[in-house]
């Protein structure tokens, strides 16, 4: 096999584990297991701001875990993944997720990533971390259904 492929696939695989974990690591409030994702220098890039270094990284999920949101469900696809020279590479992807508050409804906040990795001791890290929201809506406290609703049933009047 060509070893240009292999590698560009293992680094595909490498990539969306990354995000994955990520993902999870947010809907967990988990923000030391964040910072362990970053590289000492990381770059964060938001509408509200840019910051540099693991520090303000973490800070942005301390404000995330430190919110009423009560379940966080992030949902990704669209991966692309561009080499930028050297062993750094360019993750594109579409987010989507849904989250609960304690004050009572649900945001749906949608947009796009454009993350770059690099490998640190054998281990990807987020090198630059930029979200961009395309879009939020607000969900109403009586718009949900009890969350032992049966999925599969008839809707309630």
């Amino acid at each position: 096999m060509d070893t240009t492929l292999l590698r560009r696939l293992e680094v595909e695989s490498a990539a969306a584990n990354l995000m994955h974990r990520y993902q999870a690591l947010v809907d967990a409030k988990d923000v030391e297991g964040l910072g362990a994702l970053a590289t000492d220098d990381v770059e964060l890039s938001r509408v509200q701001g840019d910051a540099r270094g693991r520090e303000a990284f973490k800070d942005l999920y301390r404000a995330f875990a430190a919110s009423d949101v009560d379940v966080a469900q992030h949902m990704l696809t669209n991966l692309l993944l561009t080499p930028l020279g050297g062993e750094r590479y360019q993750v594109d992807a579409t987010f989507w997720v849904i989250t609960t508050h304690e004050s009572g409804g649900a945001r749906q906040v949608w947009g796009r990533y454009r993350n770059d990795i690099v490998e640190v001791d054998g281990e990807w890290r987020l090198a630059a971390k930029r979200i961009r929201v395309a879009g939020v809506a607000l969900v109403p406290e009586e718009s949900l259904l009890p969350r032992d609703q049966n999925s599969f049933g008839p809707l309630p009047d």
